[in-house]
């Protein structure tokens, strides 16, 4: 009899130890979804590479070395001949390969393109009565009642694996009615631009790549 007290002495103790610890309750649907969030949101996390912390995409893009205005200053125009400031230098090593007539707004834009890298490109510019080649002495045949004429020094003579010298976009232009781009002679080579009347110009050297770029302006 008082073995079968004792062991029910032990059963009733154990009973009370075991309520006394209350038990862990499920995790919530609330708490779930903050513990996944927050396991999201260190996933997703990563330090930046950009050291000044800026937007790459918002940065401004640099403009090419070089580029020619597109905007029309009058005082930088004139009617008058006008020169670089070592012209003549002939220690260039250039080739005229082709040149571009485009139309703009309030002027019209002639790009003589070159190859080569030596020396620097200089010219003299000066409205003719006629389009004179050097060299020759010939008269060309030419659109165009006066001729702004521009001797460009620093050029090399064209070898046999040259190509021919290509003109382009002729039509798109209100002043320029013909061009003629001659090869080199003796160091130098011509250009010619045919027009009706002779307008306000201006004469710039560019690199990267190397061209002279001639403005007429439209008044």
């Amino acid at each position: 009899m008082k073995r079968i007290l004792g062991a029910l002495a032990v059963t009733s103790l154990l009973a009370a130890c075991t309520t006394d610890e209350p038990a862990e309750s499920p995790a919530t649907d609330s708490q779930a979804a903050t513990e996944t969030t927050e396991a999201a949101t260190e996933t997703t996390e990563a330090p930046t590479d950009d050291p000044g912390g800026s937007d790459p995409g918002t940065e401004p893009a640099e403009t090419e070395s070089g580029d020619p205005s597109n905007t029309v200053d009058a005082s930088e125009f004139t009617l008058d001949p006008s020169s670089s400031a070592d012209y003549p230098d002939l220690a260039g090593q250039f080739l005229p390969v082709g040149a571009r007539v485009g139309g703009h707004d309030g002027y019209d834009r002639v790009v003589i393109d070159y190859d080569g890298s030596e020396g620097v490109l200089n010219w003299s510019a000066s409205y003719e009565d006629a389009a004179i080649q050097d060299g020759s002495g010939f008269e060309l045949d030419m659109a165009g009642e006066k001729f702004l004429t521009v001797w460009v020094s620093g050029v090399r003579y064209p070898t046999e694996a040259d190509g021919e010298i290509t003109i382009s976009g002729l039509d798109q232009s209100d002043i320029v009615a013909d061009i003629r781009v001659d090869s080199a002679f003796e160091g130098m080579h011509l250009v010619f631009i045919g027009v009706e009347e002779p307008v306000p110009y201006r004469v710039e050297v560019f690199d990267d790549p190397t061209r002279i770029v001639i403005d007429l302006l439209d008044d």
